[in-house]
């Protein structure tokens, strides 16, 4: 019985390392050459007709290379409307280029047109839409509280009805932002320290007596807004606005329903915020529509892959053209509120 189970025991042991062997075996190290692409201009740029001309470039780079991105420091870059040239833009650092002086105009196409050595030309056109007009806001704040047995939060959300006219027989595209300048309280540390003393039971005995004087620092900044809409017209919550075209609404009147946590309005006075309407090209739609995409597939494996549009040709990258009505309203939302974060009851 002994020998069976020796037997046994080795026979097990040879199995498991001939398997073991078997395995280690398949394992292999694969060397996979990837071949290098050509380098491309890559120019970035969305246009409006109330600001300077500007675009940024930058090129193309290996799949593996990890580097910061090289901004072209060296190009030539002509602006033409229709087929004359309108500008030449000098470069201003980080890859940026643009004009001093040269401002675009609603309703007309431009080019872009890009050379840099060693680098294939690239080009790039758009038109800027006419603005349409926001025709009023609708403003309202809801507030809910969550409650436990020691504890309870409460928190905001403030909503805007953006009324808008669509222009009939005609595609367009709109971006829905806010920015919002507001401000923060930094408390003075004003603590005086009073060596006092307190006799007693004919004994004195050293304290110290705490003096605090509230003395407080405002400073204001500025950020965007995090908007959101759950709108039947919205067709992309993206990191640049509210997303939607007038495939639903085409020449008619429409409120379309955007909102944002309290959080971003609270503010040691008033806050000042602007509510815009951009009208964007067909082109700077589909980019951010399909950036957006784009990053929601990132960390979703099972996913099909999204290519960011591009209207660049003989490069990579998007230009588009915008125009901007903006509505500008304050509030009060207060920076410090007993009901605001957590407190024991």
């Amino acid at each position: 019985m002994l020998r069976k189970t020796s037997g046994s025991i080795l026979a097990f042991w040879t199995l498991s390392v001939l398997a073991l062997g078997l395995v280690t075996s398949c394992e292999s190290v694969l060397f996979i050459e990837l071949e290098e692409g050509e380098r491309l201009i890559v120019l970035n740029g969305a246009v409006s007709n109330d600001s300077l001309f500007e675009v940024q470039l930058s090129r193309t780079r290996h799949i593996l290379d990890n580097a910061s991105l090289a901004p072209l420091e060296a190009a030539a870059v002509t602006v033409y409307r229709g087929g004359d040239q309108v500008a030449q833009l000098d470069y201003l650092g980080n890859g940026i280029y643009g004009s001093a002086s040269f401002r675009p105009s609603a309703g007309q196409e431009y080019r872009v047109a890009v050379q840099s050595e060693g680098l294939p030309d690239a080009e790039a056109r758009t038109t800027i839409p006419p603005s349409v007009p926001i025709l009023r806001v609708d403003t309202s704040s809801v507030y809910e509280m969550e409650e436990y047995w020691d504890w309870s939060y409460t928190w905001g959300t403030f909503s805007m009805d953006v009324h808008l006219e669509d222009p009939p027989g005609e595609e367009n595209f709109y971006l829905v932002s806010m920015a919002t300048e507001r401000s923060y309280t930094t408390w003075r540390d004003t603590t005086v320290l009073v060596l006092d003393s307190l006799f007693q039971n004919g004994i004195w005995y050293p304290y110290v007596k705490d003096s605090t004087y509230a003395i407080a620092d405002i400073y204001r900044f500025r950020e965007g807004s995090g908007l959101n809409s759950e709108d039947l017209i919205v067709e992309a919550n993206t990191s640049a606005g509210i997303l939607f075209s007038d495939q639903l609404i085409d020449g008619k009147a429409y409120s379309v329903r955007v909102s944002l946590p309290t959080d971003y309005l609270t503010s040691a006075d008033s806050a000042v915020s602007e509510l815009r309407l951009h009208s964007i090209s067909e082109d700077y739609y589909k980019y951010l529509k399909s950036r957006q995409k784009h990053y929601e597939a990132v960390d979703d494996f099972l996913a099909v892959p999204v290519i960011v549009y591009s209207n660049v040709d003989g490069g990579t990258g998007f230009f588009g053209g915008f125009s901007t009505d903006v509505h500008t309203f304050t509030t009060f939302v207060p920076e410090y509120r007993w009901d605001y974060y957590y407190y024991d009851k």
